[in-house]
């Protein structure tokens, strides 16, 4: 009887979008051809420096625990590498049970007041991890940092979904991304001068991580909450008092009708996500295969991520080093997501690139295993480094793929929750992998991620190839339709 209820509803939630599309068709003139793409830059050049300047703050303070490794935290605090990835573990926990909580508040008082809020709330927690004195004080830092951090993402990605047409997104998102990727690679830099603070005014190096890249959270929240636009189409920052817009009149017209035009179900606004909602998202098997895809794929990446400048010194480098050498496939990385996500694009197919940058892990992945522990220190971090190249760029191209086709304003958020939790709960078994016995060759980590990664590729081929076949069938019914007529 429930599910009956749950089914109309979302009929009649389609059918009114339907209804809002044909009005819309009607109502909106399109008036402007050059002028679209310059809007467009400008729109790229305002929003994706700010939101990407939030996601490199949250991606700092989550991640920078791969460096205070390299450092004695461990010694400090009398605990082993395993305690501590219960505190990662901890922080995937906290991120996951808040995601969908922290969407919904989110649609009910706007992108901007929620996600202003976040950024500052996770960035006290995260300069106060310079305090803790204890064990159990860690994990609560660590928990509360999740639960801070939690719906960040997504609501991110729903926000700037609704500035987009749909076959601008990959790239989008893409860079959207960037901020996550230039702060693992940036903030490993920042970490290894922080580290050689060592002892000064009392405070171990690992103590000035926290404390340092909390406090640039911080000053990142202000820049955020001062300067991001309210909504589409409405330029005018809280910096500006009222006095001042990013876009003229025309500038704002253009911006909102070509995403209206593209789907119109963004002229929604800000949307209530109800019970109904989440329960029509979970159950689809299209979406779930989405998230599926993800938690695999990412449980392999962050374990070695997490363990990668752990792996670098135990090369023979000292801690300040290896963090160093850390960012070096990163930012390689940064070169090669750019390219599959423009490719992604122009042919409007996502699939592909996602096998394409799996591909990579799997073959990366068993050099890194079969590599030989004789050759030299620089062959050594060689393997390491490529087998980093590749980086998440699956996990945010699989964003970008299921963003694409999503069909309502409430599914595409809950999904982006859905995925991005995916992401985190891959982070909790990731957490696991690399083991203290395992140290310092990580033999069994590193057989376990060649082994999920064989397992994301053919879960992506079959997405793959079930998308394949259903456009194949849509293609088959159009020309049916059209021979009938």
């Amino acid at each position: 009887m429930e599910k009956g209820i749950l089914d109309e509803k979302h009929k009649a939630s389609e059918q009114t979008i339907s209804t809002r599309s044909s009005e819309l068709d009607d109502a909106i003139v399109k008036d402007w051809d050059s002028e679209e793409s310059g809007v467009r830059r400008r729109v790229d050049f305002i929003l994706l420096p700010i939101l990407a300047a939030a996601f490199f703050a949250l991606q700092m303070d989550r991640g920078n625990i791969s460096a205070v490794l390299t450092s004695t935290i461990t010694k400090d605090l009398n605990i082993t590498t395993n305690q501590i990835n219960i505190g990662s573990q901890l922080l995937s926990a906290g991120i996951v049970l808040s995601e969908i909580p922290s969407n919904i508040i989110l649609q009910r008082i706007g992108p901007r007041k929620w996600l202003s809020g976040q950024l500052f709330a996770w960035g006290l927690v995260a300069t106060f991890q310079a305090f803790v004195k204890s064990y159990p004080a860690y994990l609560v830092t660590r928990i509360l940092l999740g639960l801070c951090e939690g719906g960040f993402i997504p609501g991110a990605l729903y926000y700037l979904s609704t500035w987009y047409k749909k076959d601008e997104t990959s790239l989008r998102v893409s860079l959207f991304f960037y901020g996550q990727m230039f702060a693992s690679a940036t903030s490993s830099l920042i970490s290894a001068g922080l580290l050689k603070l060592h002892d000064t005014h009392g405070l171990e190096g690992w103590r000035w991580v926290f404390l340092v890249e909390g406090l640039i959270t911080l000053a990142i929240g202000i820049f955020f909450t001062l300067f991001v636009p309210p909504s589409a189409g409405d330029g005018h920052p809280l910096i500006a008092l009222g006095r001042w817009n990013y876009f003229t009149e025309r500038q704002s017209h253009i911006i909102r009708n070509r995403v209206l035009l593209d789907d119109p179900a963004k002229a929604t606004g800000h949307i209530q996500i109800t019970k109904s909602d989440i329960w029509q998202t979970v159950k689809q098997p299209r979406i779930l295969q989405h998230v599926f895809l993800t938690l695999v794929s990412m449980s392999g990446f962050s374990g070695l991520t997490q363990y990668t400048p752990t792996m670098i010194k135990g090369l023979g480098f000292d801690a300040v080093r290896a963090n160093a050498l850390a960012s070096v496939p990163v930012y390689c990385s940064m070169i090669w997501l750019i390219i599959l996500s423009v490719a992604a694009d122009k042919t409007r197919h996502r699939g592909p690139f996602v096998l394409l940058a799996i591909t990579w892990n799997v073959i990366s992945y068993a050099c890194l295993r079969a590599s030989n522990p004789h050759a030299t220190q620089w062959h050594r971090y060689g393997v390491i480094a490529v087998a980093n190249i590749a980086y998440c760029s699956m996990h945010i191209l699989n964003v970008g793929w299921l963003s694409f086709y999503c069909r309502t304003p409430q599914e595409r958020s809950v999904a982006m929750a859905l995925v991005v939790m995916a992401a985190n709960c891959a982070g909790i078994a990731g957490s696991q992998i690399f083991r203290t016995s395992d140290a310092p060759k990580y033999l069994h980590g590193l057989t376990a991620i060649c082994s999920i990664a064989g397992a994301s590729w053919v879960l992506a081929f079959l997405l793959c190839a079930q998308y394949y076949f259903r456009r194949q069938k849509a293609v088959a019914a159009d020309g049916e339709a059209e021979a009938k007529a």
